[in-house]
């Protein structure tokens, strides 16, 4: 089985040679290279980085280009010569990127100019086969979620917020406790007017790792969803959305009425939390609930990778090099963007704050395991058994151990018909 980008990637092929090249200069000592930022408001930022590398460089000159955030597209315009010499990848996607070898192999330039320990360990999407293939950019940041507390409902039912370093954690049990307990529907009209908690089902997996397991193995060679751990974590989410009813609706966003105690939700909601709360309630945040393993969190960052039919791959790895530096990545953290170099990720003046959210730790302390161990490799494709499986979870009509000896058995049988 392929996935749908392999396929797109096949289907693209036979117009290889019909599409135009894309245009490099190099006029007068300076090289021009081009690049795709990606997507929303991440642009914005580029466009100042650019700015700096410009003043830095002044032989390379960096373009930008207006692209939509479609992978298939970007296969189509790699494949046809016509895609820029940089681009970015979904970290979701990039596993299959590097597998059909449409980002450039970056190992000799990591030999030659990083220092890993410099950085926070968020680069599992960008490695395969122990080579490196691109860089982080964008994206969550090496903790992506974390637990948004309304601390305005806490200290009015008397409870101490919870804390905001890891080694302060709530447990599973407690994080189910409290949802119940402030859960409140004043009126017995069966709809809450204060929900305890809220926590999206279309990111279940991201607390897999605080149990010690993830969706499958490293190495992709089995699926860990039907171990003791995964089932503990699927029996207390089902029990929070379904059974307990503590979980506001989707529509409910943390800040939207003010009354979700405890919301789980990725880094970059801290800036629009800034923007839309106002003084309307105390708030801070922390980190994801911890199970047997503790809180781990899962880095999720896009990485920027480099075409591998570019001109100018020195002047392209310039540029990486200089979005890992101190400049770019201090321009990322004042635009409340994650960033990976630890002389910036973890200064004070970046982490903690005389008012909301008071501290970021939650983000950033603890472990981390990579998102792509979450989601299938390259040309496996997601089972529509699975999905079909999770609704009846959410719905309550199949207990957690049933959900996940159905998952095991779809994703065994996609695994087995890869190989």
């Amino acid at each position: 089985m392929r996935t749908r980008m392999a396929k797109a990637a096949l289907i693209v092929l036979s117009l290889a040679l019909l599409a135009a090249p894309a245009a490099h200069a190099q006029s007068g000592g300076v090289t021009t290279i081009t690049v795709w930022g990606g997507w929303g408001t991440f642009r914005d930022t580029l466009v100042k980085i650019i700015e700096k590398f410009h003043e830095a460089h002044p032989d390379i000159r960096v373009e930008t280009q207006e692209v939509a955030g479609d992978m298939d597209g970007l296969i189509t315009r790699i494949l046809g010569g016509s895609a820029p010499d940089i681009y970015m990848v979904r970290a979701e996607n990039m596993p299959a990127f590097m597998h059909q070898g449409l980002v450039l192999d970056l190992t000799p330039y990591f030999e030659r100019d990083i220092n890993l320990d410099d950085y926070l360990p968020a680069w599992g999407s960008m490695v395969y086969q122990g080579r490196f293939y691109g860089v982080p950019a964008e994206g969550g940041g090496y903790r992506e979620d974390g637990m948004f507390v309304n601390r305005t409902i806490f200290n009015q039912a008397g409870i101490q917020p919870p804390g905001m370093d890891v080694h302060e954690a709530l447990t599973f049990q407690e994080w189910a406790e409290l949802a119940k307990r402030l859960t409140i529907d004043r009126d017995g009209d069966g709809t809450p007017e204060q929900w305890g908690t809220h926590f999206r089902t279309t990111r279940w997996y991201f607390f897999l790792p605080s149990n010690g397991v993830s969706v499958f193995t490293e190495g992709h060679t089995d699926t860990q969803i039907d171990t003791p751990e995964a089932i503990e974590v699927l029996e207390i989410l089902q029990r929070i959305h379904h059974f307990d009813r503590t979980s506001a609706p989707d529509s409910y966003w943390f800040e939207n009425r003010g009354n979700v105690a405890m919301n789980i939700l990725w880094r970059p909601r801290v800036a629009v939390a800034h923007e839309t709360i106002g003084d309307k309630f105390d708030w801070s945040v922390a980190p994801m609930p911890a199970g047997k393993a503790g809180s781990v969190g899962l880095t999720k960052m896009n990485p920027f990778a480099i075409n591998p039919n570019t001109e100018h791959p020195e002047a392209a790895w310039k540029f990486l090099l200089f979005t890992l530096g101190e400049e770019a990545q201090r321009i990322n953290a004042l635009e409340g963007r994650a960033t990976v170099l630890r002389s910036v990720a973890l200064n004070p003046e970046f982490v903690f704050y005389d008012g909301p959210p008071y501290s970021l730790m939650g983000f950033l302390g603890g472990d981390a395991v990579d998102v792509v161990q979450q989601f299938e490799p390259p040309g496996v494709t997601r089972p529509a058994a699975i999905n079909n499986v999770l609704r009846q979870l959410w719905n309550g009509q199949i207990p957690a151990t049933t959900a996940a000896q159905q998952m095991a058995e779809a994703w065994r049988a996609a695994l087995r018909a890869q190989r």
